[in-house]
């Protein structure tokens, strides 16, 4: 298999593949720091990789975590709890195991694994025919190689704690089944020209996907080339953003010459998302207790040339003053476990402990409860988070509304099928190929319908 690049040149980016993964492994196990944020450091760390050890480096490392559920039964069990707790005393025979069933497993870069199968000296796994499942049939056949006889289920790929957090209902199978595979990257366009700009991503080698429903969102799978570099980005036609994620700005739905209020902007994807709904007019205030956040929204409405846009620093306090009742809308985007970009962030799965679900869904009603106080009567309170527990969706929603019988749910449209739904709505990865996630909409009474 190893025909393509010299052998030479796949030892290189072997040896670049095993020092990323130590590198990685000790940054999210150890210091607690995201993965996409250890890589980057990495990259930064190592400037004489080229782009083709780059994409090699970046495919091995998230190969590597989202299949990190079955990989780590290899390791023996003093050393896998070691690396967790974050002691990451690793060889470089085991790197070099850990890489070679990352690589099988995924089916990525198999001139690697082939190299990697011959120095380690293991036979190439051959999986049962019988077993039906296909994934699960590599990960044994990978055991065996390795001298192992173990038996897996999709459920591996997850922390057990897990499915006791997750709703009874929940289609399990469909999920994990997503979590073994990479989520496109969805954009959502901001040009009134989309057919002009698809036909530049796919100039670029880009396989675009469309979403019936939602004209203005392709999705991109594997893509051939830096889409910031594009000069379609650098005009403010586009943003990357997950189709789920657009379908919170879509459940809110400001109107034109609305004011609202985005009280956990962040970076500002669902800022821009709403400014552009409002068919940029009226007002779009943007806040965030991590002032330093709103920098990169203030530089992408520039980009765009986005003129109802504003930013403002919030210390999370419930909001007084001039500032109560005054907005037509409200959007929460609240902190959350990231529960639901598991797909995107594969490393979340096992630095994640239910303890901190419960904190989050504390700190999220405290959010909810102070951001309520600006929503006008007969206004809109939009709550969303990428989680997947109902500790932190509907139940904060619903202690939410026990306590505020001036606000109600309100019934609207699922964005992807057009279902109606109640008022709260989990989106699941399968639902459109995306992350996962849960929004929820409520209306403000009026005065008059207070008291009747």
């Amino acid at each position: 298999m190893a025909g393509e690049l010299s052998v030479k040149k796949l030892k290189s980016q072997v040896k670049a593949g095993g020092n990323a993964l130590r590198a990685v492994l000790r940054a999210v196990f150890g210091e607690g720091k995201p993965a996409d944020r250890a890589l980057s450091g990495f990259f930064r760390e190592n400037r004489q990789y080229g782009s083709r050890d780059r994409q090699f480096v970046s495919e091995s490392v998230y190969a590597l975590l989202r299949s990190w559920g079955i990989l780590r039964r290899f390791l023996p069990e003093e050393r896998r709890a070691e690396l967790e707790s974050g002691m990451i005393r690793i060889g470089r025979a085991e790197l070099d195991a850990l890489l070679f069933g990352a690589l099988y497993l995924e089916g990525v870069n198999l001139p690697a694994a082939d190299l990697l199968a011959k120095e380690l000296g293991v036979p190439w796994p051959k999986p049962d025919p019988d077993n039906p499942s296909p994934f699960l049939a590599k990960a044994e056949a990978l055991g065996v190689s390795f001298g192992m006889k173990l038996r897996f289920a999709d459920r591996d790929l997850v922390p057990e704690w897990v499915f006791l957090l997750l709703p009874g209902e929940f289609p399990a199978d469909r999920f994990l089944s997503d979590l073994r595979r990479r989520p496109p990257m969805w954009l959502r366009i901001q040009s009134p020209d989309l057919d002009r700009l698809a036909a530049e991503l796919r100039s670029c080698g880009t396989e675009l996907l469309r979403q019936a429903r939602i004209p203005n969102a392709l999705g991109i799978v594997n893509p051939k080339v830096n889409l910031y570099t594009l000069e379609s980005f650098r005009r403010g036609e586009f943003e990357v953003q997950d189709l789920a994620s657009q379908c919170i700005g879509l459940v809110a739905a400001p109107k034109p010459g609305e004011r609202w209020l985005d009280a956990c902007a962040g970076a500002g994807g669902k800022t821009l998302e709403l400014a552009e709904l409002m068919k940029r007019t009226g007002t779009v205030v943007a806040c965030d207790v991590r002032a330093y956040k709103l920098d990169d929204l203030r530089t992408r409405a520039r980009r765009a040339g986005f003129p109802n846009i504003v930013t403002r620093a919030w210390d999370g306090r419930p909001f007084r003053g001039k500032q109560v009742g005054q907005y037509d809308g409200v959007l929460v985007d609240a902190p959350c476990s990231c529960s639901g970009v598991w797909r995107r962030n594969p490393d979340g799965r096992w630095t994640l402990s239910p303890e901190a679900v419960g904190e989050a869904a504390e700190l999220q009603k405290k959010i909810l409860e102070a951001a309520a106080m600006a929503v006008r009567p007969g206004g809109v309170l939009i709550y969303g988070t990428c989680s997947l527990f109902p500790r932190e969706n509907a139940e904060v929603v619903e202690t939410f509304l026990a306590a505020h019988a001036e606000f109600q749910l309100e019934a609207f449209e699922h964005p992807l099928t057009g279902e109606a739904c109640g008022g709260m709505l989990q989106i699941y990865s399968f639902d459109g190929d995306c992350d996962s996630m849960f929004v929820a909409r409520m209306r403000r009474r009026t005065g008059e319908e207070a008291r009747a």
